[in-house]
């Protein structure tokens, strides 16, 4: 299933980009894109199988603690193994993370950032979500950054912020070999050939 499950989260991924660049006005906040991207992974026949979307899961805790607390990955797909485990199965709902987290694994993790300001600290709104997704403690097995730009491209100085984006992610995304980045313009004149919209 693991294999289906990527090209699944892929598919619902290009999907997405398909909304937002085609129905720009319903697109306010990250969490209309969680909306959408959950929408159609459940739609998705690799999802409907015994499981259900119980693999599917949003705002799952990371395994790692950090200074301020446990981060949370937007949504996650877990992998159906370690979800099988007997162990796991009987473990009742009330389960406290730290017993539960060690016995499963995330198969595919997502993070879904909108940028509408120019002025937004790049570094500041980008970085702590690569941690989350790229941190070997959290043994995430696919990540996926997803970025969805929501700018005046009319104007130059939005259109320069957006290459500093790029270029950015691009920076950060080295050497990640299990991370894989979006940056997609809600204008789609800005950037004609969709397969540009993943930097890696």
């Amino acid at each position: 299933m693991n294999k289906y499950s990527i090209r699944a989260t892929e598919t619902a991924i290009s999907k997405v980009v398909y909304d937002f660049q085609n129905q720009q006005n319903r697109f306010w906040s990250e969490m209309d894109i969680h909306w959408y991207l959950f929408r159609h992974l459940e739609q998705d026949p690799t999802f409907s199988s015994t499981y259900g979307t119980e693999l599917i899961r949003a705002e799952f805790p990371t395994r790692a603690k950090y200074p301020d607390s446990r981060g949370h990955y937007d949504l996650v797909i877990l992998d159906p193994d370690s979800m099988s485990n007997p162990i796991v199965r009987a473990l009742p709902p009330w389960t406290p993370w730290e017993e539960f987290l060690p016995l499963v694994d995330v198969f595919i993790a997502v993070e879904v950032k909108i940028w509408a300001d120019r002025t937004t600290d790049i570094p500041g709104k980008a970085d702590w979500d690569i941690v989350k997704l790229t941190d070997a403690q959290n043994a995430v097995k696919h990540a996926y950054f997803l970025n969805f730009v929501q700018l005046d491209f009319n104007r130059l100085i939005m259109v320069d912020f957006y290459q500093n984006l790029k270029n950015y992610l691009s920076k950060k995304a080295q050497n990640q070999p299990n991370l894989s980045v979006l940056c997609v313009p809600h204008d789609k004149a800005i950037q004609p050939d969709p397969m540009q919209d993943w930097i890696c």
